[in-house]
């Protein structure tokens, strides 16, 4: 009898105590975690969501301003851009190997163009070709050496377009910034940031990490115009941190690497290219530059056409 009598007094305060308290749980596949209720903290909650992700995806919470919209109105560097896309890294698709303009952009200036290293650390894989296994693979960034939790920083003012996971890159952010270029930083462990936030040079965006198809925590950091990739050691001198100029001249050139790939990927294939090709309908030398990447200037030596020209369907076109 006694010990029914102790019994219910236990379950008395058990349940006195589990109205009193209010939870939310996490479970993960090794423990359990309590987080308080946003209604307990009023001010904080009236102005900040808090988004929690199941303890297994090894996430963390991500904070942004409650009903935040950016418009789109205010992206950066509207006379370049026409698209603004908070989940495809390239929306764009263009062909900027081929392109004819020639455009000056301003990287830093003492308005709203501050520059900082994205990253404080040695080089260890630059931009080209390198061996990956019995195969090359073209590396289309700057690797840099962190240790995890290491702060990475934004390059440029501008905004954030893309925050998020992706199979390759890991934890993942792409900058739009006012100067018009695009930054990508890659293998995050956690991050700081969403999109549509505005950022200055040297703001935190996140912690490096060794997330995605990564070896070890480094910062993969790209630097890309229109959606396309440019050498970053063009524009920054990363053992000194700095600028090499305050203007970048953007035109074909910084893109003819894209020809090597072409290429790479019909000898990947075991594909001899071929002496003499057969021209398609509306066919154009810069349509057989993309198709067979050879470029458009030495098609045109090899045939004697203009790049523009439309060709006969048909007509056998020299590739070499």
């Amino acid at each position: 009898m006694r010990f029914k009598i102790v019994l219910y007094i236990c379950l008395f305060f058990l349940l006195a105590l589990t109205s009193t308290i209010k939870a939310q749980v996490i479970e993960g596949p090794d423990s359990i975690e309590f987080v308080e209720d946003p209604e307990e903290d009023e001010e904080e909650s009236s102005e900040f969501d808090s988004v929690i992700v199941s303890g297994s995806e090894k996430y963390w919470d991500f904070i942004r301003p409650r009903n935040f919209l950016f418009d789109t109105a205010f992206a950066p560097a509207h006379n370049l851009y026409t698209v603004w896309d908070t989940i495809t890294i390239n929306p764009y698709h263009r062909d900027l190997k081929v392109m004819e303009d020639t455009i000056r952009l301003v990287l830093a200036d003492f308005d709203d163009c501050s520059f900082h290293p994205p990253a404080i650390g040695d080089v260890t894989s630059n931009f080209g070709f390198r061996n990956w296994g019995r195969r090359q693979k073209f590396h289309f960034g700057t690797d840099i050496r962190m240790e995890v939790g290491d702060p990475v920083y934004a390059a440029f003012e501008g905004v954030v377009r893309i925050a998020k996971r992706s199979a390759d890159y890991g934890y993942m952010v792409v900058i739009r910034h006012n100067n018009g270029l695009e930054t990508l930083y890659a293998h995050f462990s956690q991050l700081l940031t969403y999109p549509g936030q505005p950022v200055k040079g040297g703001s935190i965006i996140g912690l490096a990490g060794s997330t995605g198809r990564s070896t070890g925590p480094h910062l993969h950091f790209e630097v890309r115009f229109q959606g396309e990739k440019i050498d970053p050691a063009t524009l920054i001198h990363f053992p000194s941190g700095s600028l090499l100029n305050d203007t970048f001249q953007v035109d074909k050139g910084c893109f003819k690497h894209l020809y090597d790939v072409q290429a790479a990927k019909l000898k990947a294939k075991k594909t001899k290219l071929p002496k003499y090709v057969k021209a398609h309908k509306n066919d154009t030398l810069i349509k057989i530059s993309n198709r067979y990447g050879v470029s458009v200037k030495r098609l045109s030596k090899l045939n004697g056409l203009k790049p523009k020209t439309k060709i006969k369907a048909g007509r056998k076109i020299r590739l070499r």
